[in-house]
C-alpha cells in the first residue's frame, strides 16, 4: 500500500464522515485529536473512533454491537473486552486509551478494525448508516 493510496483513502473517508456523522466532542478541553476522532451516525447514533495517524492503514473502533455482520477476511479484526477503565485482547494488548473518555464505548466490548481500502470503508461505514 502506497503513501498515496492512504493519503486517498483518508481523504475519501473523511468525505463521508461529514457527509453521514457527526464529530462527538472531545472528552477533554486539551485533546488535540491527534490519535483519536470520534463520530457518531447522524441516522441511528452509531459511534465510531478512527485513527488517521497511520502510515499503513486506518483503525476503526467500534462497539461489537453495532458492527457489520460478515467483514471480509481482508480487514486485519481485533476484538477487545472491557477491562477496568479500558480493554484488553487475548494477547493482553490493550486499546486506544482515549476511548475512555466518550461514554459511548466504555464497558462495552469493542473491535479494532484496521482498514486499507475505500470498499472496506465504505462496507463499515454502510453497516453503520441505516
Amino acid at each position: 500500500m502506497s503513501y498515496t493510496e492512504i493519503e486517498n483513502l483518508k481523504g475519501a473517508l473523511r468525505a463521508r464522515l461529514r457527509r453521514d456523522f457527526v464529530e462527538v466532542p472531545s472528552a477533554r478541553d486539551t485533546s488535540r485529536r491527534a490519535h483519536l476522532e470520534v463520530w457518531e451516525s447522524k441516522r441511528g447514533r452509531r459511534v465510531i473512533g478512527i485513527e488517521f495517524d497511520h502510515s499503513d492503514r486506518v483503525n476503526l473502533w467500534l462497539t461489537r454491537l453495532g458492527m457489520p455482520r460478515d467483514l471480509p477476511p481482508t480487514i486485519e479484526r481485533v476484538d477487545k473486552d472491557p477491562k477496568g477503565r479500558g480493554w484488553t485482547d487475548t494477547k493482553g494488548d490493550g486499546a486506544n486509551s482515549n476511548l475512555s473518555g466518550y461514554t459511548q464505548f466504555v464497558t462495552r466490548p469493542i473491535a479494532r478494525l484496521g482498514i486499507k481500502t475505500l470498499d472496506e470503508a465504505m462496507l463499515v461505514l454502510d453497516g453503520l448508516c441505516p
